[in-house]
């Protein structure tokens, strides 16, 4: 009992944290993303089998990634998510290593995530749209990427 409890501190406390600068950055630049697209599924509190498989083709698609590395990937991804804290530590990954084509496409992957279970949630929106004022996102770019994909015209 003790030892799972001083494994559980240490594995809060310890690297496993994606808020920490451990690890190569393009893993923990991979880790931000996921993190922040996990943080939209989990907005509604109603995490859905379809948001995960978005999250997963988000994450190959992204970083051009093979199905098991993303599949490792989203489990971390989920893990980080529960233990979370704060997303700054993220955007701010994301804010120093992608380009603005790059963080498009992340806007992207956000909008797939939240409207994977085809029920756009209020919370999941303005989570997304909290995301996109912290990585600079223009608002045309915010409303663009929503209509590209919930397919408005």
């Amino acid at each position: 009992m003790i030892e799972q409890l001083r494994s559980h501190w240490q594995r809060l406390l310890g690297a496993e944290r994606s808020d920490r600068p451990e690890g190569a950055p393009e893993e923990r630049l991979q880790r931000a993303a996921a993190a922040l697209i996990m943080e939209v599924c989990r907005a509604d509190f109603d995490l859905h089998a379809e948001e995960l498989e978005s999250v997963r083709a988000s994450l190959i698609e992204l970083f051009r990634l093979d199905r098991d590395t993303a599949d490792a990937m989203l489990e971390i991804a989920q893990e980080d998510s529960d233990e979370l804290i704060s997303i700054h530590p993220m955007v701010r990954e994301v804010n120093a290593s992608f380009d603005a084509g790059q963080k498009t496409d992340i806007m992207r992957a956000l909008w797939r995530a939240a409207w994977a279970n085809r029920d756009l949630n209020k919370r999941q929106e303005a989570v997304i749209r909290h995301l996109a004022d912290l990585l600079y996102i223009p608002h045309a770019t915010f409303i663009r990427t929503k209509h590209e994909v919930l397919g408005k015209h």
